[in-house]
C-alpha cells in the first residue's frame, strides 16, 4: 500500500464487501478526490497537516537546492524479529530516489498495535535547510502481528511543493501474544459419518465439544458426498490457533454390506447360539480395521476385539435370548444391530410302559403318555426283508399296525421326537413278536407240458408266503371232471406218464404249510399224436414244397440270365420308362401251377422269356448306393447285379462296423407274404461267413442253388458246404455239419445240420440243380 502525505491528505484502510480496501482522499483542483487500493489487512491512520513524532520512524529531508517539491520518506516498523529464519534485522528506510516498499501485512492477523499521542520534533538536518515540524495526534488501531513476522509500512512523498518538512514518528509497539495450537485446541473433536441410503454416500459431522468450529473449506465442502472406503486429510483450523491439526478421515463401507446372521449350526442349535456379522458385498476397506462387541443376555463380549462372531453353549432349549451387537470401524461405531434369537427344541423323553400284541395280520402296540409332549412319535417295525413307519400325533398312547405278514417275526421300535431347525429323536424303546399262522398263497409260474406223445411235465415256484412252519405241494390229474392222478412231493417238480394219446387233462397244484391248504392253481394239458406218423407227414410236405420252390427259382434264375445275355449283345437306344415296360402278370392259383407253366414253357419258354425281358436291368426309380460304396466292392460278384437299397438283407453288425451288415441279397415278396423268400448271389470265398450269419439270422431252411460251383472252367461259386468226407466246417459263428447227401440226374439235395454259438440248431436242405451253363432250361418232366 502507497499513499502520498501533505497538509491536506487523509490515508484510510476499511473493509468492504469483505475485502480490505485502501483510500487516499487529498484535494485536487479544488475538490476531493478518493482513490481506492486493495490490501492484505487494514491499519487505521489519522494524518493531520501539523507535524507528526513518531518514536522510532525517521523521516528524512531532500536539500533545498532539488527543484522538486519536498518529500517525506517512507516509515517502517522496525526492531520485529522474523520468527521463521531466527532473524532480527531492522528494515532501513529508503533513499530519496527509491520506489515506494509496499508493507508486508500478511503475517499481522491476530495481532494488535496500539500508537497514541505521540508528538516528536526531528532535528535540522545539515545543510542548512529549513526545517518544518508535523505534530499529529492519532488514536491507531491494528492488528497485532505474530512475533516471528516482519512488517514495512512506507508512505509516499508528498506532492507539495512547499519546502520539505522533517516528520519524525515515534512507534509504540505491544508485544505479541502466542496463539494456542490447534492440535491442542482441537485434541476431543469427534467424527460422525451420517449415511444416505439412496445415494450410498456419507456426510461427515465434526463434533467441536464446546470449541470454535472450523470455518475453512476442507471443514465445510469436503465433508458431504464420501465414497466408501475412501480416505481424506482436512485442515481444521481457527483463526485463535496454529498450525491447522490434520484430521485423517477413513470412510466405512455402505452399511448394507454388513449383516448380522444367525450362524448357529442346527444340530447343535437348541443348546448353542452363534451370531456373526456377514459381509454380503466385497469392499476395499481393510478388514483388520473393524473390531466388534456382542451382548447375550448374560453372556457378552464387551471389549471390541477383531472376531466377528460370538459362540455361546450351554443354553436352555425352547429359551429366547435378546443380543445387541456393535461394529466399529477405525474405532468410531459404524453400526449397531439387536437380535432376538430363540434356541431350538430338545431331545424328547423316553416312552414307558411299552406293550405288544399280535394276531395274524395285526400287531397292537401301547405305551403310556409322556409328561412333556413331543411333536410325535416315530412307530417302525421290521422284519427279514422290509422296514416300515409310521408318524403318530403327539398325544397318541395306542396304535394298532395292519396288513402285516402271517407267520413272521417283527420287531417293532418307538422313539419320541421333536421337530425344530432338524428332527432330534429320543431313545426308543423296542419289542420282537412274530404273527399267527396263516393259509399259504397260491403256487407261482404254473409249467405244464408234454415230456412225449402221452407224458407231462409238471413244475412251479413257491408261493409268495407259506405263512406256516412246513410246506408240501400236491398235484391233481382229472379227465372230464374225474380224478385220474394225485402226488405229493417237498418240491414242485411232477411227472406224470403213461396218459391217453389226444386227451385233454386238467392239471391242479396247491400247497399245505402244516395248518392250511392253499389255493389251488389249473392248467389244461393235451396228449399228442404218435410222434412217428407225425415226423413222416412233416418230412414228406418239406420234400415236396422244396422241390416245387426250387422248379421256380431255377426257372427265373434262367430266364434272368438269358435276358442278361441278350442284353449285353444288343444296347438299347432309348431310355424306357421302367413301370411302363413292365408286363402285368397275375397270380398263378395252385390248381392250375402245371398246367400254367406248360403253357408258358412251350414254343422254348416264349411266354417266360418275354415277362422276363419286361423286368428292366436296373430301376431307375431304386438307388443302390449301399452296394456300390468302395468298402463293400469286393463282395459283389458281378458289377451290374447290385442289390437295391430299400430290400437288400441287411445283417448284424459287428463291433459297430458298419461295413459288416451288407451282403448282396435281396428280399423277394411272396403271394400275400412280404419277404417271403431271399435271392443272393453265389457266395465268394470273402463273402462265405457273411452268407451263412445271413442264413441263421433270417432261419432260412431251404437253400435252391440254381448254378454249380464250376461251369465251363469258371468258378461261379465258392463250395459253402462241408463235404461227407469232411463233415463238420466252421463259418465264423456257425457251424455246419453235413448229414447226408443225395445225388439225382439233375440236381443234388444236401442234409445240413447248423448250429450257433449259443448252441440252437436246426435242420437245412441245400437243392443244387446240375445245369449245363446258365442258360439251360430246366425239363419240366424232371
Amino acid at each position: 500500500m502507497y499513499s502520498s502525505l501533505s497538509p491536506s491528505t487523509h490515508l484510510r484502510c476499511v473493509t468492504m464487501n469483505g475485502v480490505c480496501e485502501c483510500m487516499d482522499t487529498h484535494t485536487h483542483d479544488g475538490g476531493l478526490e478518493n482513490i481506492h487500493s486493495g490490501c492484505d489487512i487494514c491499519i487505521y491512520f489519522l494524518i493531520f497537516p501539523s507535524p507528526i513524532n513518531i518514536a522510532g520512524l525517521t523521516t528524512a529531508e531532500k536539500p533545498p537546492s532539488d527543484p522538486l517539491p519536498a518529500r517525506t520518506t517512507a516509515f517502517s516498523l522496525t526492531s520485529i524479529s522474523e520468527r521463521e529464519n531466527g532473524s532480527s534485522e531492522t528494515a532501513s528506510p529508503p533513499g530519496p530516489g527509491d520506489q515506494p516498499t509496499p508493507a508486508s501485512l500478511d503475517s499481522l492477523d491476530g495481532a494488535s498495535v496500539l500508537v497514541t499521542g505521540v508528538t516528536s520534533t526531528q532535528p535540522t538536518p545539515a545543510g542548512g535547510a529549513d526545517t518544518q515540524t508535523l505534530s499529529v495526534k492519532a488514536d491507531l488501531t491494528a492488528l497485532m502481528p505474530d512475533a516471528s513476522d516482519s512488517n514495512l509500512i512506507s508512505i509516499a512523498p508528498s506532492n507539495q511543493s512547499s519546502t520539505t518538512d522533517t516528520v519524525t514518528p515515534i512507534t509504540t509497539i505491544v508485544a505479541a501474544v502466542p496463539k494456542k495450537r490447534c492440535e491442542e485446541k482441537y485434541n476431543m473433536i469427534s467424527v460422525k459419518y451420517i449415511y444416505d441410503n439412496k445415494s450410498k454416500l456419507y456426510d461427515v459431522k465434526l463434533d467441536y465439544h464446546g470449541e470454535e468450529p472450523c470455518q475453512t473449506t476442507d471443514c465445510t465442502s469436503m465433508l458431504q458426498g464420501l465414497n466408501e472406503c475412501s480416505t481424506k486429510s482436512i485442515n481444521v483450523s481457527h483463526p485463535s490457533c496454529e498450525p491447522p491439526k490434520i484430521l485423517e478421515l477413513h470412510v466405512p463401507p455402505e452399511k448394507e454390506k454388513f449383516q448380522l446372521v444367525d450362524c448357529t449350526p442346527d444340530e447343535i442349535a437348541s443348546t448353542s447360539i452363534c451370531l456373526m456379522w456377514r459381509k454380503e458385498e466385497s469392499f476395499t476397506c481393510k478388514m483388520t480395521n473393524f473390531t466388534y462387541t456382542f451382548h447375550c443376555g448374560d453372556n457378552s463380549k464387551t471389549t471390541p476385539s477383531d472376531m466377528d462372531f460370538i459362540q455361546l453353549t450351554g443354553l436352555l432349549p425352547k429359551h429366547n435370548y435378546s443380543c445387541y451387537s456393535e461394529v466399529f470401524y477405525e474405532g468410531q461405531e459404524y453400526i449397531n444391530k439387536s437380535k432376538l434369537v430363540e434356541t431350538d427344541f430338545g431331545i424328547p423323553e423316553k416312552p414307558e410302559e411299552f406293550n405288544c400284541s399280535a394276531s395274524e395280520k395285526e400287531i397292537n402296540v401301547t405305551w403310556s403318555s409322556l409328561q412333556n409332549l413331543p411333536n410325535g412319535f416315530i412307530l417302525c417295525n421290521k422284519n427279514n426283508s422290509e422296514k416300515s413307519c409310521k408318524d403318530l400325533k403327539k398325544n397318541t398312547s395306542t396304535e394298532v399296525l395292519r396288513d402285516l405278514l402271517p407267520f413272521t417275526i417283527y420287531h417293532i421300535s418307538l422313539y419320541a421326537y421333536n421337530n425344530g431347525k432338524v428332527k432330534r429323536n429320543g431313545n426308543a424303546v423296542s419289542c420282537s413278536i412274530q404273527t399267527k399262522e396263516a393259509p399259504p398263497t397260491e403256487v407261482q409260474e404254473l409249467m405244464v407240458y408234454r415230456k412225449s406223445d402221452n407224458s407231462i411235465n409238471v413244475s412251479c415256484k413257491p408261493p409268495k408266503r407259506i405263512n406256516g412252519p412246513e410246506s408240501t405241494y400236491h398235484l391233481e390229474v382229472k379227465s372230464g371232471g374225474v380224478l385220474c392222478r394225485n402226488q405229493s412231493n417237498k418240491s414242485c417238480r411232477f411227472l406224470v406218464e403213461d396218459l391217453h394219446y389226444l386227451t385233454d387233462y386238467e392239471i391242479w397244484v396247491y400247497v399245505y404249510n402244516g395248518k392250511y391248504y392253499g389255493s389251488k392253481v389249473m392248467q389244461y394239458q393235451r396228449t399228442s399224436y404218435n410222434s412217428r406218423a407225425l415226423i413222416i407227414f412233416l418230412a414228406f410236405l418239406i420234400i415236396v414244397t422244396s422241390i416245387a420252390l426250387l422248379i421256380v427259382l431255377y426257372k427265373i434264375y434262367d430266364l434272368h440270365k438269358k435276358r442278361s445275355s441278350n442284353l449285353d449283345e444288343q444296347q438299347e437306344l432309348v431310355e424306357r420308362d421302367d413301370e411302363k415296360q413292365l408286363m402285368n402278370v397275375e397270380p398263378i392259383h395252385a390248381d392250375i401251377l402245371l398246367e400254367t407253366y406248360k403253357r408258358k414253357i412251350a414254343d422254348e419258354g416264349r411266354l417266360f422269356l418275354a415277362e422276363f425281358q419286361s423286368i428292366p436291368r436296373v430301376f431307375s426309380k431304386f438307388s443302390i448306393k449301399d452296394a456300390r460304396r468302395p468298402s463293400n466292392q469286393n463282395k459283389n460278384r458281378y458289377v451290374d447285379i447290385l442289390p437295391y437299397d430299400y430290400n437288400r438283407v441287411e445283417l448284424s453288425e459287428i463291433n459297430g462296423d458298419a461295413a459288416s451288415n451288407y451282403i448282396n441279397a435281396s428280399y423277394i415278396d411272396g403271394f400275400k407274404e412280404p419277404r417271403k423268400y431271399i435271392a443272393a448271389q453265389g457266395p465268394r470265398d470273402e463273402t462265405v461267413d457273411d452268407f451263412w450269419r445271413m442264413i441263421w439270422e433270417q432261419k432260412a431252411t431251404v437253400i435252391v442253388m440254381v448254378t454249380r460251383c464250376e461251369e465251363g472252367n469258371r468258378n461261379k461259386c465258392a463250395e459253402y458246404w462241408p463235404s461227407m468226407e469232411e463233415g463238420t466246417r466252421a463259418f465264423g459263428d456257425v457251424v455246419v455239419k453235413i448229414n447226408e447227401h443225395k445225388r439225382c440226374p439233375d440236381y443234388t439235395i444236401q442234409k445240413l445240420n447248423i448250429t450257433s454259438v449259443s448252441g440252437f440248431s436246426y435242420l437245412l436242405f441245400v437243392f443244387v440243380f446240375l445245369l449245363n451253363g446258365n442258360y439251360e432250361i430246366l425239363n419240366v418232366r424232371n
